[in-house]
């Protein structure tokens, strides 16, 4: 007879009860979405809904069944998910449970917290309502998201959560000056059923507000071409792919054809009006983006937690607190740099970018655009420390410059052998881009630079703009020294140092040996700053 008290081996373990608060955790804030979401969602799945049911009509009535069920399931799986999402904020962790068949539960700790985002479009702020993003250094950017909270609880959440924050990054430190002799483990611990009262929040001081003017600079000096030529390309892809590109191709043998009836004077003039028309509409474009999506932008500085705030469509805020800093990167392309100005962007962990580059939402600029002096005098608030260190700044190896020479050369002799067949003399013209290259790599070797301070690492680069990077060394995670074909023939390695989240700080064409004695020192200083924070 089997015995009852074991389970067998085809049992299902029972489901683990929900964790309940232990004796010193304390439920800060709890709650659930605000159902107003649930309008929202409605509107969604109307949207939705609209292309299937033009089709129906116009196509096969059965399409509408198929839109009407879409739209049913869709309203059905908002309504689960208002009715299942709950959230619980204690002193330790947040948690976010949501789901009807398939429960799931995010418990986050309250010291993994990288940042914490705020967004509301027009219709969420004519309901009252923010979205609520929490991110962690996982490197899969939003953690949780609570996508529809009335301003007062999103409000409430985030001074409870910077508060809870606080105390959690202060307990390690008070802890260390207690007794151990002191300590009763047998002794009971008291259960705390109330909340502790909340601390007064700390004053907030504006570190930087961006003007219209300067929003206006940063439209018309924020030039990109290349996306008009990425959306052409996907034009023509896509033509291609419906069976349209013989069409294309026939009416641009057309337009060939009328062109070449007008002179040579009239054409240069209509293609200078074209490359006009297309630049001018990439200001406007690039001008009022940037006024909408960096209106009113707002840089404060709460205890030792930043926060940014901009937007006129859609309103964003969003916590950055300089401990999570791990690189800082004053930016200058080619135009910005001509006027003096420049853009200062913070990554802090789990997100990951090239210089140059810009995250999603704008949430990793920390001043959309501002003169180079005030640029570079922000850099305390943001890298609390920096403003003590001496940067004895270092260039790189000239051979840099033969390095890029030699890379000429060869590309050179690659399009003189493929074109001379085809064009014969003419081919000779590829032996200009020699010269090219070697006043491409004199304009590098003249940018390129590095300086080593006891707490920070600092880095320029550019070709005809100009790139600052500042690390500190007790973020840095790895150090990379890496050698080309060209550079092991000459003697040369680039060094590239990550941080949390991946973002990478290239410091290419050193010499190997002044690229492993940075690599050395830099290891050793992050290794000291590791050991400091067992």
């Amino acid at each position: 007879m089997t015995d009852v008290s074991e389970p067998s081996e085809n049992a299902l373990p029972p489901e683990a009860p929900t964790p309940a608060p232990t004796a010193t955790e304390v439920v800060l804030a709890s709650g659930h979405l605000h159902p107003a979401i649930l309008l929202l969602r409605l509107l969604d799945a109307l949207r939705q809904a609209v292309l299937p049911v033009f089709f129906g009509i116009t196509i096969n009535h059965w399409l509408l069944v198929v839109a009407a069920v879409l739209f049913l399931l869709q309203l059905g799986y908002s309504v689960a998910r208002y009715l299942t999402l709950e959230y619980t904020l204690t002193t330790d962790e947040l948690r976010v449970r949501e789901g009807l068949l398939e429960r799931q539960e995010r418990r986050i700790p309250l010291d993994r917290i990288q940042d914490l985002g705020f967004e509301s479009t027009i219709l969420r702020r004519a309901l009252g309502l923010a979205v609520v993003l929490v991110e962690t250094a996982s490197g899969r950017g939003v953690e949780a998201r609570l996508d529809a909270l009335s301003r007062a609880d999103a409000e409430h959440l985030r001074e409870v959560l910077l508060a809870a924050r606080r105390r959690a990054t202060m307990a390690p430190a008070a802890s260390s000056g207690d007794s151990l002799e002191t300590a009763d483990p047998t002794a009971p611990q008291p259960i705390t059923t109330q909340p502790e009262p909340e601390p007064e929040p700390e004053p907030e001081w504006i570190v930087h507000q961006s003007t219209g003017s300067e929003l206006l600079l940063r439209g018309l000096t924020d030039l990109r071409l290349s996306a008009f030529v990425v959306t052409g390309f996907a034009a023509l892809e896509l033509a291609d792919q419906l069976g349209f590109a013989v069409q294309l191709k026939g009416i641009a043998g057309s337009f060939r054809e009328w062109l070449s009836q007008f002179s040579p004077v009239l054409l240069a003039t209509v293609l200078v009006l074209l490359f006009a028309a297309v630049m001018a509409f990439g200001i406007i474009t690039a001008t009022l983006g940037n006024l909408v999506t960096f209106h009113g932008f707002t840089l404060t500085l709460r205890g030792t937690v930043l926060q940014r705030r901009f937007g006129l469509l859609t309103t964003r805020a969003k916590t950055l607190p300089r401990a999570r800093i791990q690189r800082v990167t004053v930016e200058q392309p080619w135009l910005r740099r001509l006027l003096g100005l420049a853009v200062v962007k913070a990554d802090s962990a789990g997100g990951s970018r090239a210089q140059g580059e810009d995250n999603g939402s704008g949430w990793d600029v920390v001043v959309p655009l501002a003169r180079l002096p005030a640029a570079d005098a922000l850099l305390p608030a943001l890298l609390p420390g920096i403003e003590q260190e001496v940067f004895g700044w270092q260039r790189g190896s000239p051979r840099l410059v033969v390095r890029t020479t030699l890379q000429g050369v060869l590309l050179s002799l690659i399009l003189l052998a493929a074109l001379w067949p085809a064009v014969g003399p003419f081919a000779l013209l590829a032996l200009g881009l020699i010269p090219l290259w070697a006043v491409i790599g004199m304009l590098v070797w003249r940018n390129l630079g590095w300086a080593q301070g006891e707490h920070f690492f600092a880095l320029r680069h550019g070709i005809v703009g100009s790139y600052h990077a500042y690390v500190p060394t007790a973020k840095v995670q790895a150090i990379v020294l890496q050698q080309g074909p060209f550079s092991q023939l000459l003697g040369l390695a680039e060094l590239t140092v990550y941080v949390a989240g991946g973002s990478p700080t290239r410091l290419p064409d050193l010499t190997i040996g002044d690229a492993r004695r940075l690599r050395n020192e830099l290891a050793h200083l992050a290794g000291i700053a590791a050991a400091s924070d067992w």
